[in-house]
């Protein structure tokens, strides 16, 4: 795809900014399985927000919202303009319809937690990649990628602000209707997570909002069946002139996993990733 100067530079202004705050190299931890299907199917897929361990944390933010709302409303004495609870059952309504998928990142490296968590108990892999190329690629998209937020706490966020006052005046500002301030609201708690999480230092990629038709959408069966934003990786690395390694600087076999450093090695060549199999790594940490 060919970009103007204008376009390019606002990409890179960003990128350089996003890669100063969160490191030049993110982690992500996973399996074998899904290894594979970023290197040799060349496709990433995105979990649903309402399969991973931390899918009550976007109804948290809201239900958060409501409580201060509420609150707030009591100390005033102030007498609505609109119906709060009808408010609140559409952001509920509408945000359980959305299809909202996320692709999980950290700064946290070579981190026992993680590597327990999400990468098959340790058996697994850790993906090295590159912060500036992956934002790069992603910039144009249709993709958010950023940090997450410890706290579901919104007294102070603007979103709260903003329904406050459309509440006591009837005016929504920033907004052309409430639909618009529910998808923001919807993306808003995505990236908001528990406290308790913190350790995870984690960074998540998420596509804009999907429809029920989107066809990047698939249904896989494991134990149970499951929903998928499967992302064409080989698709867009074409579309920005890119390589899988011009984003992935290397691979960390896990602290538990018997993988043969040498069959890894042979299979990234056999890929045709020569550079990616010169750095084939062990994970140090003492998780056994």
């Amino acid at each position: 795809m060919t970009y103007n100067l204008v376009e390019i530079q606002k990409r890179q202004e960003s990128t350089d900014k996003f890669v100063q705050k969160v490191g030049k190299t993110l982690w992500h931890y996973t399996s074998f399985p899904a290894l594979d299907g970023i290197l040799r199917k060349k496709k990433i897929w995105f979990g649903s927000a309402t399969n991973v361990n931390d899918a009550k944390e976007v109804i948290g933010f809201i239900d958060n919202l409501k409580q201060n709302i509420e609150n707030g409303l009591t100390q005033s004495n102030i007498k609505p303009k609109c119906d709060v609870d009808k408010i609140f059952k559409e952001i509920y309504d509408r945000t359980s319809q959305k299809h909202l998928f996320m692709f999980c990142l950290s700064q946290a490296l070579d981190d026992a937690a993680q590597w327990d968590r999400y990468a098959d108990y340790g058996r697994g892999v850790a993906i090295e990649f590159n912060t500036e190329a992956l934002h790069n690629l992603l910039y144009y998209h249709g993709m958010i990628i950023g940090e997450q937020y410890y706290t579901q706490e919104t007294r102070d966020h603007e979103l709260y602000k903003l329904l406050s006052s459309y509440i006591s005046t009837g005016i929504l500002e920033g907004f052309s209707n409430l639909d618009g301030f529910i998808d923001n609201l919807a993306l808003c708690a995505l990236i908001h997570k528990h406290p308790t999480f913190t350790a995870e230092k984690e960074i998540r990629i998420a596509p804009y909002f999907v429809t029920d038709n989107d066809s990047h959408i698939e249904y896989k069966t494991f134990n149970i069946i499951k929903e998928f934003y499967i992302l064409d990786l080989q698709k867009v690395l074409e579309t920005e002139n890119m390589h899988r390694e011009d984003i992935i600087n290397s691979i960390i076999i896990g602290p538990r996993s018997s993988q043969n450093p040498k069959d890894l090695e042979n299979y990234c060549r056999h890929l045709g990733l020569h550079k990616l199999a010169q750095n084939i790594k062990v994970s140090d940490c003492p998780l056994r």
